[in-house]
């Protein structure tokens, strides 16, 4: 069986160059590939969905059909069948369960890919209370002190 495992999903192998190359070379912005990552995971949320609608559409039409055949006094059609429900039903919660965690990924780099967004607003603020706190502080004192909090609170928020 585990030949049948290898070749059914094989999994690419990267030489060793490749993978020197991948270490070497810059991935690129991070916005971007973090919105497609969440593209993709949408997708695959999506299809997770239809198969689930599938499922339960199946999940109804056989218990419908053991209700029938226990209706008919047919216990080895309706046994068949109840087992056959009973599949159905743990991989439906199985693939629920999958989708959820996707779902929770994608809401996790959706979060990253907005709070990325707001460092980015947040960055210039920073520079500008640094220059202020120069400029400011040969005047008025008092407000060095304060200053300093501010870009302390900044600096926390990076």
């Amino acid at each position: 069986m585990p030949n049948f495992d290898n070749t059914w999903a094989r999994q690419e192998t990267q030489s060793v160059t490749g993978k020197l190359r991948d270490a070497v070379k810059p991935q690129g912005a991070l916005k971007p590939r973090i919105q497609t990552a969440v593209n993709k995971l949408q997708v695959q949320i999506s299809k997770m969905d239809s198969m689930l609608t599938k499922l339960q559409e199946r999940d109804a039409q056989l218990f419908q059909r053991v209700v029938t055949a226990m209706q008919q006094h047919d216990t080895s059609t309706s046994r068949v069948l109840s087992n056959e429900l009973a599949e159905i039903r743990k991989v439906t919660k199985m693939l629920g369960n999958a989708r959820m965690s996707l779902e929770q990924v994608q809401l996790r780099l959706t979060t990253i890919h907005d709070l990325g967004d707001a460092m980015v607003a947040i960055g210039p603020a920073m520079s500008t209370m640094k220059g202020l706190k120069s400029s400011l502080g040969r005047f008025m004192p008092e407000a060095d002190s304060e200053l300093n909090s501010m870009t302390q609170t900044l600096n926390g928020l990076m």
